[in-house]
């Protein structure tokens, strides 16, 4: 079961600031599987909002047609895509690039204006999936593919708060500028977390 860790929860045992940081990333190197490739990101600059979370997870926009050959020589194993098929940014031919480059593809189609607590946990379950392999997950603008990997990184465990929150949110730009003019993500963020935070 996915489980939130607050600070409050963290302070009760004697957990401070320097030792939430240094646990933080404790914990997400920790999510790391060592089976899986590596990813190179010298060669990924180019690519839409790219966001290097670690070596093991990049989120990005949607790549053109021929940065996925780069991709895949940067090690990326699995593609996920959340742009849905009836989106004017989908791009028709990429689970045929994808899997003719020898990469596993995942479309999970998130409707921008109603993502739903259901695409959430299909994004869990195909994360779990393939755990042990290099992944992007992108959307047209790194904005749905952030947030999915942030409520990810949320139920493994960890407090997403603060710099974190910042960090893997950052193609977002202003959170709270972006949550005002997009409040269905906000609220979906709210619902996931409320799920699955301890009772």
């Amino acid at each position: 079961m996915y489980q939130f860790i607050s600070q409050a929860t963290l302070s009760k045992f004697g957990v401070n600031a320097l030792k939430m940081t240094t646990l933080i990333a404790m914990v997400s190197l920790a999510l790391i599987n060592p089976v899986a490739a590596e990813i190179d990101p010298s060669q990924l600059d180019d690519i839409k909002a790219i966001k290097i979370n670690n070596t093991q997870v990049i989120t990005a926009g949607l790549p053109k047609a021929e940065e996925f050959k780069t991709l895949q020589q940067a090690g990326v194993e699995v593609v996920i895509n959340l742009i849905p098929k009836n989106n004017p940014n989908y791009l028709a031919q990429e689970s045929q690039l994808v899997t003719d480059l020898g990469m596993k593809y995942e479309n999970i189609e998130v409707d921008w204006q109603q993502p739903t607590i259901e695409d959430v946990e299909q994004f869990f379950m195909v994360m779990d999936s393939h755990n042990d392999k290099s992944i992007l997950v992108h959307c047209a603008a790194n904005y749905r593919a952030s947030a999915f990997y942030y409520l990810y990184l949320a139920t493994q465990g960890i407090d997403v708060s603060g710099q974190m929150l910042d960090d893997t949110l950052s193609p977002w730009g202003d959170l709270q500028q972006s949550f005002v003019k997009y409040p269905q993500w906000q609220q979906l963020i709210e619902d996931v977390k409320h799920k699955y935070s301890p009772q």
